[in-house]
């Protein structure tokens, strides 16, 4: 393990410890399925399962967890997420995630996120987000990202997202943007859907060992939807079309969920 990862480990775990007590509802779900996903130009597909899940709904501190197993351009790995999300004021809230894979040269070897919202307005229907990512991959290149969201929860169940992403990536200092708009409707415990489109530059894209497709455009259209078929459990379905000048992909993935 190196100096830095072993710093960002105890930082996490010092993080545990003191947010750990403040979770004081056990509310949450936990859901798990499968993923698939075809590629044009030779590139096969990709497959996997996931876990994943909520613990500490409508307290101040709520964790996040995700697992993935699966095969990406002919690599098969496992991924996994914690995070946890606290509220220090009535107005305001922080996230913190780690994130790591095992051996594949085509995801994330480690991962950080970090971010602080803002509720704004009376009613505190329009949160801002600043943010940062910090990516390390196994073929010795790296991405720093700064971002900001911008969200309304507007009348019936409607919600709104748009956000811009700056990254650099080395060796090299390629520059990348990223934007997004999304729109979503949102009555938990019956129904929740969310279609999001991306567009911009990627500054790295791994392919394989010591194999990238480095600065080009993409864009990206998804669409998420919960359906509650019980009281207490439902489906999770996401599909998504990726296009870039080397490959297009499309696919997505089922699962339920069981909320608790």
């Amino acid at each position: 393990m190196t100096a830095q990862r072993r710093a960002h480990s105890l930082r996490f775990i010092a993080l545990l410890a003191v947010m750990g007590p403040g979770v004081a509802c056990a509310h949450g779900w936990v859901g798990a399925g499968g993923s698939y996903y075809r590629l044009t130009q030779g590139y096969g597909r990709f497959e996997g399962v996931y876990a994943r899940g909520v613990l500490g709904e409508g307290s101040d501190t709520i964790w996040n967890w995700e697992v993935d197993h699966g095969r990406t351009f002919g690599y098969e790995q496992s991924y996994g997420v914690l995070g946890v999300t606290q509220t220090f004021a009535p107005r305001w809230y922080g996230y913190l995630s780690l994130a790591g894979s095992t051996n594949s040269d085509v995801v994330p070897k480690d991962r950080v996120d970090a971010s602080l919202s803002y509720k704004a307005l009376p009613d505190k229907r329009l949160v801002g987000t600043v943010g940062y990512t910090g990516i390390r991959f196994r073929d010795g290149h790296d991405d720093r990202s700064g971002w900001v969201n911008l969200t309304a929860y507007l009348p019936a169940h409607w919600v709104a997202t748009a956000g811009h992403n700056w990254t650099t990536s080395d060796p090299g200092a390629v520059q990348a943007q990223r934007s997004f708009a999304a729109v979503g409707y949102d009555s938990s415990g019956r129904t929740e859907v969310t279609l999001r489109y991306g567009w911009g530059t990627e500054a790295y894209l791994p392919i394989g060992a010591n194999v990238a497709l480095v600065d080009f455009r993409s864009h990206t259209l998804s669409v998420t939807w919960r359906q509650w078929l019980g009281a207490d459990w439902g489906t999770d379905l996401f599909a998504a079309r990726f296009a870039s000048p080397y490959y297009r992909q499309i696919g997505g993935s089922i699962g339920v969920f069981y909320h608790f």
